[in-house]
């Protein structure tokens, strides 16, 4: 045990003395080491040096430090781009090469392009030392953390002064069901730069919001665009999907929407208000069914019953309400009619054959209760008699 503690050892110091020979800068800078060995400039053999020159061989600090630098902010995006927009450097790994081209064409970009230095810059999201794939769970920009690393400038008011930017945004995107989506851990939720662009991230024009939302929510998308609404759409008053869902905090699609946002435009005794009433009570209706025939089912399930065919059934019912819920945006009361009628059929023949199951089970509990009953009964009486019957011969 004790050689092995030391070859440990040794192995360690081995380890460490190779990687002082080849980078000896994160030796005297052991602020930045963890950083940097934990980024993927350190496996990838990108040192201190290709940022920041100097000769990394030596510990003479005037040696080490000869013709080294520190970048200046007006300086780091040409700097980063120097490998990341080199196909031949890149290639190896399968990375882009247009990051900074598109940077360019940014709001971020083109800001500091103009000689704006507080527009965001590489390191502003990638952070300096410690920089990581988006893929990597720890990094600043990965889903799960990059609403925190935007909120890192975008939640500052006196850094949104000057471009009259609401600071309430990533709060807003946090309480929102995309938000909520993510934060329980949907890899699939949207982030910050689902919709506004990674490099190329900008702020969203009024004609461009159905484009953006349909290209996750494409059924949708394609019902809201046969719509009166789309009509609308890029007006003053209608701005497409934010118009109802929000912008940040998008809200979800329940029945409750129907009074918070429909009634602001459509009021009571319109044709429009009578509209979305009825289509209210279509969905609330179905959705009522399919919760009751998935209750019935589990109870089914506690008493060891099979159910897989139920199951396939209802899953078909719940593709008819998903196809419902989409279609509404459409507007066509006889379209969605079609769709939850068909759910809400399969939903009570479910909930009806379930119960069914459930009373023939009853049924043969009962029987079984009345003959072991009637079984106790007879014992019962049978050993009155024979205590009887004793009692007379003791006699």
């Amino acid at each position: 045990m004790r050689a092995l503690v030391i070859a440990g050892l040794a192995l360690f110091w081995i380890g460490q003395s190779n990687v002082a020979q080849t980078n000896n800068c994160i030796v005297c800078h052991s602020e930045i080491r963890v950083d940097y060995l934990e980024s993927a400039h350190a496996p990838a053999g990108v040192t201190c040096v290709d940022c920041h020159g100097g000769d990394p061989a030596t510990l003479d600090y005037r040696a080490a430090h000869a013709g080294s630098t520190t970048p200046t902010r007006a300086q780091i995006p040409q700097l980063c781009a120097s490998c990341h927009a080199d196909p031949v450097k890149m290639k190896p790994y399968g990375l882009r090469t247009d990051q900074y081209a598109e940077y360019l064409t940014s709001g971020h970009g083109k800001a500091f392009a103009a000689g704006d230095l507080n527009a965001a810059i590489c390191t502003d999201c990638h952070t300096s030392h410690r920089v990581m794939s988006r893929f990597e769970p720890r990094s600043s920009v990965h889903p799960q953390h990059l609403a925190q690393t935007c909120a890192r400038c975008h939640a500052d008011s006196e850094l949104m002064k000057p471009y009259g930017l609401s600071t309430d945004i990533v709060d807003n995107f946090r309480q929102g069901v995309h938000g909520t989506a993510l934060q329980n851990g949907n890899p699939r939720a949207p982030t910050c730069a689902t919709c506004h662009g990674l490099h190329g991230s900008t702020l969203l024009q009024p004609e461009d919001i159905v484009t953006v939302c349909g290209t996750c929510h494409i059924a949708e998308r394609q019902y809201f665009d046969k719509s009166v609404h789309r009509s609308k759409t890029n007006s003053a008053e209608f701005q497409g999907c934010a118009a109802c869902h929000g912008d940040h905090r998008i809200l979800s699609a329940q029945s409750s929407l129907f009074e918070s946002v429909c009634t602001q435009c459509h009021s009571n005794g319109t044709s429009a208000h009578a509209l979305g009433e009825k289509l209210k009570t279509l969905l609330t209706e179905v959705q009522r069914a399919l919760h009751e025939a998935e209750l019935v089912l589990q109870q089914a399930e506690g008493m060891a019953f099979d159910v897989s065919g139920y199951r396939s059934r209802l899953h078909e019912a719940q593709t008819h309400f998903l196809q419902a819920r989409a279609a509404q945006h459409v507007l066509d009361e006889a379209q969605l009619v079609e769709l939850t009628r068909r759910a809400q059929a399969i939903a009570n023949d479910i909930r009806g054959e379930a119960h069914s199951l459930q009373t023939a089970v009853q049924i043969r509990w009962l029987g079984l209760t009345l003959v072991w009953g009637y079984l106790v009964l007879v014992l019962i009486v049978l050993s009155l008699y024979r205590q009887a019957y004793r009692r007379e011969r003791s006699l």
